[in-house]
């Protein structure tokens, strides 16, 4: 990628973009680490520990998915002197946050 002028923000947005992809990275990735380790931790619940530890593992997936997406998106309208702000996918991110939620509390409660 040929380096872009510093002129006004254009520095400090990318910068600023970068570290929100970082931020979809780390989320992401505690995810997995969660699925991985209910997994592991509770095994002697049987499908249950698996179906919870490969359901955090794919909303892990598909935080990371959607961080680069969104960066590489993010990164092409800075570059063009524009910008868009996130809409949907912090409200699939609550959603499914709260699914999560409220299907560990079931397995709890069972």
């Amino acid at each position: 990628m040929e380096p872009i002028p510093n002129e006004g923000s254009t520095a400090r947005d990318q910068l600023a973009n970068e570290r929100t992809f970082l931020a979809w990275v780390r989320t992401g990735l505690g995810f997995v680490g969660i699925g991985v380790v209910l997994e592991k931790l509770i095994q002697e619940q049987g499908v249950s520990a698996l179906v919870i530890g490969l359901v955090f593992t794919a909303a892990g997936i598909g935080m990371l998915i959607y961080g680069l997406v969104r960066y590489r998106r993010i990164a092409k309208l800075l570059s063009e002197g524009r910008f868009a702000t996130a809409q949907r996918g912090p409200l699939a991110l609550v959603v499914l946050l709260v699914a999560l939620a409220v299907t560990a509390g079931l397995f709890m409660i069972i």
